[in-house]
């Protein structure tokens, strides 16, 4: 029997499961979009148990984390007969029978694609599929394909299905390398021509209901981060990066006028494929990885990276600090905080911060794809729970799909130019304080504020930025 759970009624949400019946009554696939926080869990029971409960449904998650998070939840409210899980731990078989006993199954698209290349009929007798964070299944970037694998060959099994896909920001764009042309694409638009005859339930739709009272405000203060002998290398870098694109510009000009000048204003067209050769090509695509190493990695890291590029090694050496301002100033942010997360980009710099936080005497926790799901589980529990001082210390890999409501403050270490991804982050907490760090007097603050001014244009319910505050390395 399902536990005996009371659940607040909110009137947005009784309004996106009234217009989804309707939606699948009519013959139509939805495309809902509920900003993080909101409850899409809540709805996915709901949907489960409640609106199409004589239903045979898939519920695709894009994370571990999350899979296995939504099947703990499920257990504790549904009929624990009726949901299964399949993973890859669990050999074909046993994936084979949870698909044909179960009337809910809930899967991670790769482990669903394998199951149904070794025995294709096994799941013929569903009748919807629920995508949880449906943008993801995008290429933010891709060569004549807009759907990130398995997506392509699952799809093709859909079509005699009822798909629901679910989102928290569905406002970004993506880009398409097609016939030698970059094209720009609404991640809407393209969601709405792969699910065919849909309909989409956005925040604006519904936000005349009552779900004003319950968006999380996130205060959000970009704190630029002043370290003189990183900005120094970062300026020397950017001359480099610059060298290159001058004589990627000239080839340009002599093989592809028309493209010349379409460059010269949308810088973004020399991030497809260019007529120029691959090693010029590869050198100028290297300079901007490598800016990116230096601004969100340790030093010892980031150098091997700028010599490799061509740096000059002395100068690099007794010129970069081992440790960057970066590192310093989490360690005095999160002093006056109980519970703090961290998001950074690449583990090299996970491990560092573990090091100098669990030295300084504070405890940590590390949530990455090295760390097994168990240990992150465990983990993730104490740090909701414990009443002691800790922080979180996510990568990108370990952040996906995690709710964090317990942090007071939220630190994004380094910040990618993808605005909806760096929203994402930002509502791990579901508001309060959080801080975009940057290196002042480096071309990073160009990167936050273009990401800031588009997040205040493209997500205003939920933001509020206050004023930029300096911290001296």
């Amino acid at each position: 029997m399902s536990s005996k759970i009371y659940f607040e009624e909110r009137e947005y949400q009784n309004l996106i499961l009234k217009k989804t019946l309707k939606h699948l009554n009519e013959g139509r696939n939805t495309i809902i979009e509920l900003d993080c926080g909101l409850g899409k869990r809540f709805l996915q029971y709901s949907l489960i148990n409640i609106i199409f409960k004589t239903k045979k449904i898939l519920l695709i998650l894009q994370a571990s984390t999350s899979l296995y998070e939504t099947y703990a939840y499920m257990q504790e409210i549904c009929h624990l007969d009726e949901i299964g899980i399949i993973d890859s731990r669990k050999p074909s078989v046993l994936r084979s029978i949870e698909l044909n006993d179960k009337r809910v199954v809930l899967c991670l698209p790769q482990t669903l694609s394998n199951t149904i290349r070794k025995v294709p009929e096994v799941i013929s007798s569903f009748d919807i599929v629920i995508i949880n964070e449906v943008d993801q299944i995008i290429k933010r970037i891709g060569q004549n394909s807009n759907l990130k694998q398995p997506y392509p060959k699952l799809f093709v099994k859909f079509h005699d299905m009822k798909i629901i896909g679910m989102s928290g920001t569905l406002r970004d764009d993506h880009y398409v390398l097609d016939n030698s042309q970059l094209k720009i694409k609404n991640e809407l638009v393209t969601l709405n021509n792969l699910f065919g005859n849909s309909k989409f339930i956005s925040m604006d739709s519904i936000y005349d209901s009552d779900l004003d009272n319950y968006i999380h405000t996130s205060e959000i203060i970009s704190t630029a981060v002043i370290d003189d002998r990183l900005s120094m290398v970062s300026e020397e870098l950017d001359q480099h990066i610059l060298q290159v694109k001058k004589i990627v510009m000239e080839r340009i000009k002599q093989t592809a006028p028309e493209l010349y000048y379409k460059a010269k204003n949308d810088q973004s067209v020399l991030f497809g494929p260019l007529p120029i050769d691959d090693k010029l090509s590869k050198k100028f695509h290297a300079g901007y990885l490598v800016r990116k190493y230096l601004w969100a990695m340790s030093g010892e890291k980031a150098t091997i990276h700028l010599i490799r590029y061509g740096l000059n090694s002395k100068y690099i050496k007794n010129t970069l600090p081992n440790i960057p301002g970066k590192f310093h100033a989490v360690k005095k942010l999160i002093q006056k905080y109980n519970k703090t997360v961290v998001i950074c980009s690449y583990l090299d710099t996970v491990e560092l911060l573990d090091n100098l936080i669990s030295v300084s005497g504070i405890k940590t926790i590390k949530v990455t794809g090295r760390i097994n799901q168990k240990q992150r589980t465990k983990d993730l529990v104490e740090f909701r729970q414990s009443n002691e001082k800790m922080v979180a210390l996510l990568s990108n890999v370990g952040e996906r799909d995690l709710d964090i409501p317990e942090a007071e403050l939220l630190i994004i270490f380094d910040l990618i130019r993808t605005t909806k991804t760096v929203y994402q982050k930002l509502k791990r907490s579901r508001g309060g304080e959080c801080r975009i760090l940057f290196y002042a007097n480096t071309n990073e603050k160009r990167k936050v504020d273009y990401v800031v001014a588009n997040i205040t244009d493209k997500y205003p319910w939920s933001t509020k930025f206050l004023p930029l505050e300096i911290i001296v390395n």
